[in-house]
């Protein structure tokens, strides 16, 4: 049994985070239950030797990020930090540094808070769109994804040492990042494409671009989240409007192959995540208020949709423990 946790908007029904049972045996969700009141709390991370929470943090007019111990039941809100304006779009914590960041989308800013203090702010002036930020789960590199400026920036300990400049209109949102090679794969949005990038230390070097929609259907653009096995063998991109998840087959020189399209079962699917297990995808449907349960076979790397049916309100982010 893995436990689910859900990051929603709280504009109609939802109350804020919420958790879920999801039974890797049978393939089933059950026993929604409030986590945690809170307003709009977005996207969620999490640190597992401490057991906690990270969330999105919308609180009086000031944006930030909300920590929260899962040790105690209810949970206990630990700290928030916070600065005056818009609430961010992403929250990452970095167990290396004790850093925790959040990307503001409408400010076109990034936070780190280190040991709860903020440390350092990113700016990167007019136009953009800050949606991203994550270190590398191995060489701890910092990247950021500006979606109003076709950029990712690359950093080293909050020193930036490389940046590269997508097409116009592509509008960076998420990274994929390969496990074993120094690849990364990053979502445009605005162009539902994927840019795969070798990654050496100070400089990206193009490999490939390509369409996460089929070749007869790409009047409606609006990428959302994107995935990659624990094996490295396959991607995952979820496509709003389209309402889809892709799958692409890695080949042996970091190119992607797209290899099925299918229903996300739902509408808006915003957030996905791959259970640990790496049996299934979890997508979120915010428009439907639904998360649907795909079932991944891990040689083929082919989805098969499950379930439909599991009610959750206005569902923006899934997310797993590991």
């Amino acid at each position: 049994m893995h436990k689910v946790f859900i990051g929603t908007y709280t504009k109609k029904d939802s109350k804020g985070i919420y958790t879920a049972d999801f039974d890797s045996n049978t393939g089933t969700l059950g026993n929604l239950s409030l986590l945690v009141e809170t307003n709009n709390p977005t996207y969620l991370d999490t640190h597992k030797p401490t057991n906690r929470l990270f969330s999105v943090a919308d609180v009086n007019g000031q944006g930030g990020i909300h920590v929260f111990d899962l040790n105690t039941t209810p949970p206990t809100q630990v700290a928030t930090y916070a600065q005056d304006g818009n609430p961010p779009c992403y929250v990452h914590y970095d167990e290396a540094t004790d850093t925790t960041f959040d990307a503001n989308y409408h400010m076109g800013l990034v936070h780190a808070y280190e040991k709860g203090l903020l440390d350092k702010t990113l700016h990167y002036g007019e136009g953009s769109h800050a949606h991203y930020v994550r270190t590398h789960p191995h060489t701890k590199d910092l990247y950021v994804c500006d979606l109003g400026l076709d950029m990712v920036h690359k950093y080293r300990l909050l020193n930036e040492i490389s940046t590269y400049i997508t097409p116009k209109g592509f509008g960076p949102r998420h990274i994929a990042f390969h496990p074993t090679q120094p690849v990364i794969y990053v979502f445009g949005e605005l162009s539902s494409e994927i840019i795969v990038l070798k990654d050496d230390e100070f400089e990206f070097t193009h490999i490939q671009t390509l369409s996460t929609l089929p070749a007869s259907q790409q009047d409606v653009k609006s990428g959302a989240a994107i995935r990659i096995s624990d094996d490295g063998r396959f991607v995952y991109a979820s496509n709003r409007g389209h309402d889809s998840i892709s799958v692409f087959e890695v080949n042996d020189d970091a190119s992607l192959t797209m290899i099925q399209n299918i229903t996300a079962g739902g509408k808006h699917p915003r957030d996905f995540d791959i259970t640990p297990d790496q049996g299934y995808l979890l997508v979120a449907n915010k428009d439907t208020d639904n998360i649907s349960v795909l079932k991944r076979d891990k040689e083929s790397g082919l989805l098969e949709v499950v379930s439909t049916d599991f009610n959750a309100p206005e569902a923006v982010c899934v997310h797993f423990i590991r």
